[in-house]
């Protein structure tokens, strides 16, 4: 009798490991040209200068893809999103944003310690109707073409050598074509939960509901902080730290409980992980990873210099 993991390899359609590092790469190139374009033409938009990166170097890519290679919709896990647990993605979303800007402030303060700067990150919306557009651009389309390459295409293609190997390197592919140093803790969180919550859930959707979720809470809990910002801070102090590393120990113990509820209910409903499948990539996948590698290096690096 056929072992049921193997058959699940071998029988359904996935994209090449060549495709997959192809894309990423084509993606850097994208931010490339997408820069430049905001460079030259600064009055271009925010809106305008999203549109043509993540639509030509994102999705129109994998769509083309998977009209030429039919059958991928099992692969990239295009499968309904269960009604219920829903709430629980959105809840871990928004989880998410508080662990990750501890992680990247307590990153951030080695960073500095070692003379490095932070980015600049996009300035706080200044109303209601700013709000929502950066909401569209900046939170909901980069999530949902985000996604779909990473955790659809890039996920289906190297999950053949196992899945949570596959959630482990489309975290870290994901995180360096941000090409941010200082939210690289922060990208490697989001990618390994939104990988999880794809493969436990088995939809895509899960993992763009997830990141379009975080995406908007980073962009209105800074809103939101402006509009209060006459109030005072309270004083940073031995009982401030205290109180701030319980919360951080409540909320981190709250993920951990949703993602092991997400994974009791992947095994009730049969949906197991590949296990890992150890074996020397080809020299052409391994060359078009190694290009996308240095891509995505070189990117941080000219950032880190400018």
């Amino acid at each position: 009798m056929q072992d049921p993991i193997y058959s699940k390899i071998t029988s359904t359609p996935r994209p090449t490991l060549f495709a997959a590092s192809g894309f990423v790469l084509l993606a850097v190139i994208g931010l490339w040209i997408s820069t430049l374009v905001e460079v030259l033409f600064p009055n271009s938009g925010i809106a305008l200068v999203n549109a043509l990166y993540y639509l030509p170097f994102m999705v129109l890519p994998v769509g083309l893809y998977m009209r030429r290679r039919p059958g991928l919709g099992a692969a990239m896990r295009l499968n309904a999103m269960p009604l219920l647990p829903t709430l629980s993605v959105a809840l871990l979303g928004l989880l998410t944003v508080y662990v990750a800007s501890l992680l990247s402030a307590a990153w951030g303060a080695g960073l500095d310690a070692l003379g490095l700067r932070s980015m600049d990150g996009f300035p706080p919306a200044q109303s209601e109707r700013e709000l929502l557009l950066s909401i569209l651009t900046l939170a909901a389309m980069p999530a949902i073409c985000e996604e779909l390459l990473f955790r659809g295409f890039v996920l289906a293609a190297w999950e053949s050598r196992g899945t949570r190997f596959a959630i482990g390197v489309t975290a870290l592919l994901f995180a360096l074509l941000h090409a941010n140093l200082y939210g690289l803790p922060a990208y490697l969180l989001v990618g390994a939960v939104a990988g999880f919550l794809a493969y436990a859930l088995d939809s895509l959707y899960a993992a763009m509901i997830y990141h379009t979720v975080y995406n908007t809470a980073c962009l209105v809990i800074p809103f939101l902080a402006g509009i209060n910002s006459g109030t005072d801070a309270p004083p940073i102090d031995a009982a401030a730290v205290l109180s701030l590393a319980i919360q951080t120990a409540m909320i981190a113990a709250m993920m951990a409980m949703l993602l092991l509820t997400l994974r009791l209910r992947a095994r009730r409903e049969g949906i197991e992980p590949i296990p890992r499948i150890r074996r020397p990539l080809d020299p052409r996948d391994r060359l078009m990873l190694m290009a996308a590698l240095l891509a995505m290096a070189a990117s941080t690096v000219i950032l880190l210099m400018l």
